[in-house]
Protein backbone atom coordinates (compact mmCIF):
# COMPACT_ATOMS: atom_id res chain seq x y z
CA UNK A 1 0.00 0.00 0.00
CA UNK A 2 2.77 2.48 0.99
CA UNK A 3 4.54 1.57 -2.57
CA UNK A 4 1.35 2.22 -4.64
CA UNK A 5 0.78 5.65 -3.06
CA UNK A 6 -1.99 4.16 -0.47
CA UNK A 7 -3.55 5.83 2.77
CA UNK A 8 -3.36 4.33 6.28
CA UNK A 9 -7.27 4.24 6.74
CA UNK A 10 -7.19 1.90 2.92
CA UNK A 11 -4.68 -0.02 5.06
CA UNK A 12 -6.42 -0.48 8.03
CA UNK A 13 -9.64 -1.43 5.97
CA UNK A 14 -7.51 -3.65 4.33
CA UNK A 15 -6.47 -5.21 7.19
CA UNK A 16 -9.15 -5.60 9.07
CA UNK A 17 -11.03 -7.28 6.17
CA UNK A 18 -11.51 -11.19 7.41
CA UNK A 19 -10.40 -12.29 4.03
CA UNK A 20 -7.12 -10.68 3.75
CA UNK A 21 -4.05 -13.12 4.87
CA UNK A 22 -1.78 -10.31 6.40
CA UNK A 23 -4.41 -9.41 8.95
CA UNK A 24 -4.56 -11.64 11.54
CA UNK A 25 -2.71 -10.29 13.70
CA UNK A 26 -4.07 -6.53 13.49
CA UNK A 27 -7.67 -8.83 13.98
CA UNK A 28 -6.54 -10.43 16.78
CA UNK A 29 -5.85 -6.70 19.03
CA UNK A 30 -9.08 -5.68 17.34
CA UNK A 31 -11.05 -8.84 19.12
CA UNK A 32 -8.71 -8.52 22.43
CA UNK A 33 -8.29 -4.97 23.13
CA UNK A 34 -10.84 -3.03 21.11
CA UNK A 35 -10.94 -1.06 17.80
CA UNK A 36 -8.49 1.71 19.39
CA UNK A 37 -5.82 -0.69 20.06
CA UNK A 38 -6.04 -2.13 16.69
CA UNK A 39 -5.43 1.37 14.52
CA UNK A 40 -2.76 2.41 16.76
CA UNK A 41 -1.19 -0.88 15.69
CA UNK A 42 -2.18 -0.01 12.41
CA UNK A 43 -0.93 3.08 12.59
CA UNK A 44 2.74 2.16 13.80
CA UNK A 45 3.00 -0.48 11.13
CA UNK A 46 2.16 2.24 8.56
CA UNK A 47 4.40 4.61 9.52
CA UNK A 48 7.12 2.13 9.90
CA UNK A 49 6.47 0.76 5.90
CA UNK A 50 6.24 4.24 4.72
CA UNK A 51 9.54 4.88 6.16
CA UNK A 52 11.09 1.86 4.58
CA UNK A 53 9.38 2.34 1.08
CA UNK A 54 10.12 6.60 0.77
CA UNK A 55 13.61 6.04 -0.06
CA UNK A 56 13.52 3.47 -2.32
CA UNK A 57 10.21 3.19 -4.55
CA UNK A 58 9.17 5.65 -6.59
CA UNK A 59 5.64 6.40 -6.28
CA UNK A 60 3.36 6.05 -9.30
CA UNK A 61 2.67 9.63 -10.29
CA UNK A 62 0.63 8.88 -14.01
CA UNK A 63 0.03 6.58 -16.38
CA UNK A 64 3.16 6.85 -18.40
CA UNK A 65 5.38 6.57 -15.23
CA UNK A 66 3.47 3.51 -14.45
CA UNK A 67 4.65 1.92 -17.79
CA UNK A 68 8.02 3.05 -17.36
CA UNK A 69 7.71 1.15 -13.99
CA UNK A 70 6.45 -2.30 -15.95
CA UNK A 71 8.86 -2.40 -18.20
CA UNK A 72 11.89 -2.11 -15.86
CA UNK A 73 10.14 -4.52 -14.36
CA UNK A 74 9.58 -6.51 -17.18
CA UNK A 75 13.93 -5.52 -17.95
CA UNK A 76 14.53 -7.10 -14.38
CA UNK A 77 12.37 -10.28 -15.19
CA UNK A 78 13.97 -10.92 -18.19
CA UNK A 79 17.33 -10.35 -17.54
CA UNK A 80 17.38 -12.38 -14.26
CA UNK A 81 18.44 -16.12 -14.51
CA UNK A 82 15.79 -18.73 -14.04
CA UNK A 83 17.66 -22.07 -13.22
CA UNK A 84 15.75 -25.23 -13.69
CA UNK A 85 12.29 -25.96 -15.03
CA UNK A 86 10.82 -24.65 -12.01
CA UNK A 87 12.52 -21.52 -12.20
CA UNK A 88 11.34 -21.36 -15.78
CA UNK A 89 7.54 -21.92 -14.97
CA UNK A 90 8.55 -18.63 -12.75
CA UNK A 91 9.68 -16.66 -15.74
CA UNK A 92 6.03 -18.04 -17.05
CA UNK A 93 3.74 -17.14 -14.19
CA UNK A 94 5.64 -13.61 -13.74
CA UNK A 95 5.37 -12.83 -17.54
CA UNK A 96 1.34 -13.41 -17.02
CA UNK A 97 0.83 -11.32 -14.29
CA UNK A 98 3.07 -8.77 -16.25
CA UNK A 99 0.22 -8.69 -18.57
CA UNK A 100 -2.37 -8.31 -16.13
CA UNK A 101 -0.26 -5.31 -14.68
CA UNK A 102 0.05 -3.58 -18.01
CA UNK A 103 -3.85 -4.01 -18.38
CA UNK A 104 -4.13 -2.38 -15.14
CA UNK A 105 -2.16 0.17 -15.49
CA UNK A 106 0.45 -0.48 -12.74
CA UNK A 107 2.03 -3.23 -10.26
CA UNK A 108 -1.03 -3.42 -8.58
CA UNK A 109 -3.74 -5.84 -10.04
CA UNK A 110 -6.42 -8.00 -10.14
CA UNK A 111 -5.87 -12.00 -11.23
CA UNK A 112 -7.36 -15.65 -10.17
CA UNK A 113 -5.90 -18.62 -9.89
CA UNK A 114 -7.40 -20.24 -13.04
CA UNK A 115 -6.45 -16.72 -15.41
CA UNK A 116 -2.65 -16.67 -14.36
CA UNK A 117 -2.55 -20.51 -15.01
CA UNK A 118 -4.61 -19.87 -18.43
CA UNK A 119 -2.48 -17.36 -19.45
CA UNK A 120 1.09 -18.90 -18.17
CA UNK A 121 -0.12 -22.68 -19.94
CA UNK A 122 0.19 -25.04 -16.43
CA UNK A 123 -1.87 -26.09 -14.06
CA UNK A 124 -3.39 -24.39 -10.66
CA UNK A 125 -1.45 -27.02 -8.62
CA UNK A 126 1.67 -25.98 -10.59
CA UNK A 127 1.08 -22.54 -10.03
CA UNK A 128 0.11 -22.27 -6.47
CA UNK A 129 3.82 -24.45 -6.33
CA UNK A 130 5.81 -22.10 -7.87
CA UNK A 131 4.02 -19.21 -5.92
CA UNK A 132 4.72 -20.12 -2.62
CA UNK A 133 8.21 -21.58 -3.07
CA UNK A 134 9.79 -19.31 -5.31
CA UNK A 135 7.50 -16.23 -6.47
CA UNK A 136 6.06 -14.54 -3.11
CA UNK A 137 9.53 -15.78 -1.16
CA UNK A 138 11.98 -14.16 -3.55
CA UNK A 139 10.05 -10.89 -3.29
CA UNK A 140 8.40 -11.01 -6.54
CA UNK A 141 4.58 -11.22 -6.05
CA UNK A 142 2.54 -10.35 -2.68
CA UNK A 143 -1.07 -11.06 -2.71
CA UNK A 144 -2.58 -8.14 -0.60
CA UNK A 145 -6.30 -10.29 -0.91
CA UNK A 146 -7.79 -13.73 -1.63
CA UNK A 147 -9.85 -13.30 -4.79
CA UNK A 148 -13.35 -15.31 -4.29
CA UNK A 149 -15.87 -16.52 -7.14
CA UNK A 150 -15.62 -14.37 -10.29
CA UNK A 151 -13.51 -11.99 -8.10
CA UNK A 152 -9.35 -12.55 -9.00
CA UNK A 153 -7.09 -11.61 -5.67
CA UNK A 154 -4.94 -8.57 -5.58
CA UNK A 155 -1.59 -8.63 -6.75
CA UNK A 156 1.19 -6.47 -6.35
CA UNK A 157 4.16 -7.60 -8.82
CA UNK A 158 7.27 -5.77 -7.16
CA UNK A 159 11.31 -6.35 -8.47
CA UNK A 160 12.35 -9.74 -7.03
CA UNK A 161 14.66 -8.09 -4.47
CA UNK A 162 13.95 -8.92 -1.70
CA UNK A 163 16.14 -12.85 -2.81
CA UNK A 164 17.12 -14.54 -5.76
CA UNK A 165 14.51 -15.97 -8.02
CA UNK A 166 15.07 -19.19 -6.53
CA UNK A 167 15.88 -19.83 -2.94
CA UNK A 168 19.05 -22.64 -2.44
CA UNK A 169 17.06 -24.91 -0.61
CA UNK A 170 13.52 -24.39 -3.26
CA UNK A 171 16.29 -25.94 -6.27
CA UNK A 172 17.96 -28.12 -4.40
CA UNK A 173 14.25 -30.02 -2.98
CA UNK A 174 13.08 -29.74 -7.22
CA UNK A 175 16.33 -31.40 -8.38
CA UNK A 176 16.02 -34.48 -5.86
CA UNK A 177 12.39 -34.72 -6.71
CA UNK A 178 12.36 -33.62 -10.84
CA UNK A 179 15.18 -35.56 -11.98
CA UNK A 180 16.16 -38.98 -10.08
CA UNK A 181 18.95 -40.89 -11.39
CA UNK A 182 17.88 -43.11 -13.81
CA UNK A 183 20.21 -46.01 -13.74
CA UNK A 184 17.79 -48.13 -12.47
CA UNK A 185 15.72 -47.14 -15.55
CA UNK A 186 18.07 -49.54 -17.80
CA UNK A 187 16.54 -52.96 -19.15
CA UNK A 188 18.61 -55.69 -18.48
CA UNK A 189 21.03 -57.12 -16.03
CA UNK A 190 23.59 -54.29 -14.47
CA UNK A 191 27.08 -54.36 -16.36
CA UNK A 192 29.71 -54.40 -14.78
CA UNK A 193 32.51 -52.63 -15.33
CA UNK A 194 35.55 -55.02 -16.02
CA UNK A 195 38.29 -55.15 -13.31
CA UNK A 196 41.88 -53.18 -14.23
CA UNK A 197 44.67 -55.33 -14.15
CA UNK A 198 47.58 -54.54 -12.07
CA UNK A 199 50.80 -56.02 -13.61
CA UNK A 200 53.20 -57.11 -10.85
CA UNK A 201 57.23 -56.68 -11.30
CA UNK A 202 58.40 -60.18 -12.01
CA UNK A 203 61.07 -60.84 -9.58
CA UNK A 204 64.84 -60.34 -10.52
CA UNK A 205 66.82 -63.78 -10.43
CA UNK A 206 68.95 -64.54 -7.33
Amino acid sequence: MARVGGSVGQLASLLLHPEHEGGRHARHILLRSGQARALDYIGRVWASATTAVSSSTIKVESRHHAYEVLASLRDRIETTPWHGERGRTALRVLRAHLNFAETAGGPLHHASERQTAEEAGISRTTLRVVYELVLKPGGWLRRLRIGHGRKGSTWYLDDGSAHGCLPPAAASRFRTTQFPPTWNLRSGPLLRRPRKLISTPRSSPA
